[in-house]
């Protein structure tokens, strides 16, 4: 990274602590109980995955989030600050910290649960006084819906205004339709497999006005369509997944820290995809996480 100037990554999403249930035979059907050999409670939420996974990865990330005053909270804290996020931003409020039921079958698939907790009180109106302080500097945003869809609208025009980077992680895609004008000011998206299928396409996407689109497909690697481009497609790097839990958050701050170190969409598409490989090589969203070194031997392999 660039550290005599580092251009910040302003991370807008969620907190969580999970409640971690490892090793079932299979995920449970409706009205089964099974079992798990595990259970653990590790920090997670979309939104702090991906601030973590991009401070490993040595980026100047500032966290836009809010967390409870409770004990989870404390705890929530604490693993974001031995990460090396930017906590400036970081409310804490009488609502309990977001909380997610997380189970991980034998083959590393999992299947989740939130409660969202305090993240459901990250506000618009803070937003505007928080850009205030790197408006005139390059920055990249990166935003989830874990949050309140007002506030990540709020972070996309206060991005537009500034020409800085909007990456928005569309996930959970809700019931109900995404506002247009959010979809306009997207600069990058970055659907699953799942979250285009509820969104439409990659074209419908594109109509919005986003003009790249980047779909991961979990082993299959992922796509990256640019309008006026040939499609790209990424391969995977091959791997043991141990756990695929926070993969794709590992690849979302992957990809805001190479933007905002300057690399183009093709080179951070690689570096994304070669961390959120490397992710998946432990128990839980974060005990995976590489270090930027670890990334660079993958990538010169």
């Amino acid at each position: 990274m660039n550290q005599s100037a580092p251009t910040p990554v302003i991370v807008v999403g969620s907190v969580n602590m999970d409640l971690l249930f490892t090793g079932l035979d299979a995920i449970p059907k409706p009205g089964q109980t099974v079992s798990s050999e595990t259970f653990r409670i590790v920090p997670g939420g979309k939104g702090a995955n991906q601030a973590a996974a991009a401070a490993r990865l040595g980026a100047d990330v500032r966290f836009v989030a809010a967390i409870g005053t409770d004990e989870l909270g404390d705890r929530a804290w604490a693993a974001l600050e031995s990460a090396g996020v930017g906590l400036e931003h970081v409310t804490r409020v009488a609502e309990p910290t977001g909380v997610a039921a997380v189970v991980v079958d034998k083959a590393g698939e999992n299947s989740i649960i939130i409660n969202p907790g305090a993240n459901a009180t990250v506000a618009a109106s803070q937003a505007a006084a928080i850009a205030e302080l790197y408006a005139g500097k390059p920055a990249v945003v990166l935003a989830c819906l874990e949050v309140p869809i007002d506030t990540v609208t709020e972070w996309a025009r206060i991005a537009k205004a500034n020409d800085w980077t909007f990456v928005l992680n569309p996930a959970p895609v809700p019931a109900e339709a995404l506002p247009a004008e959010l979809l306009a000011l997207v600069t990058i998206i970055t659907p699953n497999d799942t979250e285009l299928e509820q969104l439409g396409s990659i074209a419908d996407l594109h109509a919005t006005g986003i003009e790249t689109v980047i779909v991961t497909r979990g082993g299959d690697g992922a796509d990256l369509a640019r309008v006026g481009e040939e499609p790209h497609h990424q391969d995977v790097f091959p791997t043991r997944p141990v756990d695929t839990t926070g993969a794709g958050d590992s690849f979302n701050g992957a990809l805001a820290a190479a933007i905002a170190e300057g690399q183009d969409v093709r080179d951070a598409l690689r570096f994304a995809a070669a961390t959120g490989s490397l992710s998946t090589r432990a128990i839980g969203a974060r005990d995976g996480l590489p270090t930027r070194a670890e990334v660079d031997e993958l990538l010169a392999r």
